[in-house]
């Protein structure tokens, strides 16, 4: 029998650092935060592509946010009769994409001045487009 071996564990803990961004992210999707309401608008502006699909973000975008009615402006008439009929399945996939009944109604509109405005909302984005990425944005 030869001299008997010596076995060391070496397990290595893994840290994993974490983006500010990321930080930031998780605070506001809590809830928790007088933020959260305009952080997830927020995402839901930037990933609005990614939520109703690529035909549907080119005709129509997000334009104002209010008490569960999220405001979309449409391209022109015949987009908006088309959009119509797709208005549940528009505000299910989106709730669902946010992981929130954030959502209650859409209204459609082809005038983008009489949607309500919210500076407050406004300068957030602008803010928050300048701190975190789209990369940065975990679903």
């Amino acid at each position: 029998m030869g001299k008997p071996r010596l076995m060391y564990s070496h397990k290595k803990k893994k840290s994993q650092l974490t983006l500010g961004s990321q930080v930031l992210q998780s605070l506001f999707e809590s809830g928790n935060s007088e933020l959260s309401e305009q952080f997830i608008r927020w995402k839901l502006w930037k990933k609005w592509g990614e939520f109703v699909g690529p035909s549907i973000s080119q005709v129509c975008e997000p334009v104002g946010y209010r008490r569960g009615v999220l405001y979309v402006w449409v391209k022109n008439s015949t987009w908006m009769q088309q959009l119509i009929f797709m208005l549940d399945p528009m505000r299910d996939k989106i709730n669902k994409s946010l992981g929130i009944q954030y959502v209650k109604t859409i209204h459609l509109t082809l005038d983008r001045r009489s949607v309500p405005k919210d500076q407050q909302a406004e300068d957030l984005k602008k803010c928050m487009d300048n701190i975190i990425s789209d990369e940065d944005v975990v679903d």
